[in-house]
């Protein structure tokens, strides 16, 4: 099939989703840049690591927090919080809209959030907006959450994009929402711009958008962040923080043609991924947490000058091989002049992709303080770190319900004093157990094990 018969097939398709017309011609492009055979490469050698002035550092460059803090205080009424909250659960092993699952304490990611936020009202006395950015897959059950409180809650539904057939890059014909996927997170500036919600947070006054992912909640609004944007005049600010060997395929911060870009491995040659995950010399990789000038990104978009890199997402959908055409939030950071990168701790980075990241919120390791922000629980031993590295096997657990398969009470699972975990095969926790050290457990096929109410398991490979 030629290309214009697929750039028509696909045109026709989204005109009759009723999908914006913008939002049209900037897949067609990122088709057309596939088609050609733009392999969007970045070779290694022409970027460098940034210097202190591109990089600024929040636990040594910044002496004046305090200042800071009081300046963003004043400030907080500016600011709107957006919540990136399009994804299904399906790392997890589910297709539920993930904001519905709960996350801590019996609570929802969604109904954390919004407490968050309006712990922020109460604090300081100002309206903070707290928007979601849905999808079409998520957006009715987020509603049936956020209709039960009083907070006001902005939504808008980003854009979607047709799956493409692996082979021909033609549209996937199912008939059903499976043709379907939303392009990523970096959609969400010209979904802002498209649904109006750009425009209706500039004139409330809004300066400023934080935007974080929904299953981050240690990505809470910091003032002293909102005083370093305003005394700095940042347009664009993205958090990275220090790279251990489980982030090596993380997105990094480098600077290429004299400014702050995202490299991403999907942009790195298979050749020279190896030096890409050397974290010695990529020494920092992507939160998702930005902090961005609302008046600034107007303009980018009106002037057509922002520029996210297309990533592919490989994947099989009933024994078909499809391609899905994103693009990265962070990236946008190479679009904006008076950017920055901002080096934070693992406090403000606790993401939730697989069931064992769910596991680890749940459990002691961290709480929840009376602003409803994700805290490292004060009884974890600063010598461990933030959070203790868990590997669940396939053949223990492979989905949130399986987790109440294989624990009488996931929650109550102590891992306050543990550096790792690892289980493999059928066990079968009862409640109380507490996890200490290095501990490894691998249940026969066929036999399994039980470990009791109220076990210690310290340094061990049981049984």
């Amino acid at each position: 099939m030629k290309f214009g018969e697929i750039e028509d097939r696909i045109r026709r398709k989204m005109e009759q989703r009723c999908i914006d017309p913008a939002a049209v011609n900037q897949f067609l492009n990122m088709l057309r840049q596939l088609y050609d055979g733009h392999s969007g490469y970045v070779a290694l050698d022409s970027v460098s690591t940034p210097d202190p002035g591109l990089l600024l550092d929040a636990q040594a460059d910044l002496k004046d927090l305090p200042q800071l803090e009081r300046r963003g205080e004043d400030l907080l009424h500016r600011v709107a919080v957006i919540k990136l909250n399009g994804g299904r659960s399906t790392t997890m092993g589910t297709n539920v809209p993930k904001g519905i699952l709960a996350a801590k304490n019996g609570r929802s990611y969604l109904q954390i959030i919004i407490g968050q936020v309006q712990s922020i009202r109460n604090k300081w006395q100002v309206e903070v907006p707290l928007v979601l950015m849905n999808s079409f897959f998520t957006h009715d059950p987020t509603m049936e959450v956020v209709n039960r409180y009083d907070i006001p809650v902005l939504t808008f539904i980003q854009n979607q994009v047709p799956r493409l057939v692996e082979d021909s890059l033609a549209p996937l014909e199912m008939g059903t929402d499976e043709d379907w996927v939303p392009p990523g997170h970096g959609d969400v500036y010209q979904s802002l711009r498209t649904t109006g919600l750009l425009s209706r947070l500039r004139e409330r006054g809004c300066r400023w958008a934080f935007i974080s992912n929904l299953d981050n909640l240690a990505a809470c609004l910091e003032p002293w962040i909102v005083g370093l944007l305003d005394r700095d005049n940042i347009d664009f600010l993205l958090e990275v923080t220090d790279r251990t060997a489980a982030d090596r395929k993380g997105g990094t911060l480098v600077v290429r043609d004299g400014r702050l870009d995202l490299l991403e491995i999907a942009q790195v040659a298979p050749a020279e991924r190896d030096a890409f995950m050397d974290i010695d010399r990529f020494r920092v990789f992507n939160t998702n947490n930005v902090w961005v000038n609302l008046d600034a990104l107007d303009r980018v978009l009106r002037e057509g000058s922002l520029n996210l890199p297309i990533i592919q997402n490989h994947k099989t959908i009933d024994s078909i091989r499809v391609v899905q055409l994103e693009t990265a939030m962070g990236a946008a950071i190479g679009s904006f002049a008076r950017s920055r990168g901002l080096r934070v701790g693992r406090e403000r980075f606790f993401p939730t992709k697989k069931v064992s990241d769910l596991f680890v919120l749940q459990s002691d390791v961290c709480i929840l303080d009376s602003m409803d922000r994700l805290q490292r629980n004060p009884l974890r031993p600063a010598s461990l770190p933030f959070v203790p590295k868990v590997h669940f096997g396939e053949d223990f657990v492979g989905s949130p319900q399986k987790l109440n398969e294989r624990f009488e009470d996931p929650a109550s699972v102590s891992l306050v004093l543990a550096s790792s975990l690892e289980v493999r095969g059928p066990a079968y926790f009862e409640r109380d157990v507490r996890i200490e050290g290095e501990v490894r457990i691998n249940a026969p096929a066929g036999k399994g094990c039980l470990v009791p109410r109220g076990s210690i398991l310290r340094d061990c490979y049981y049984p």
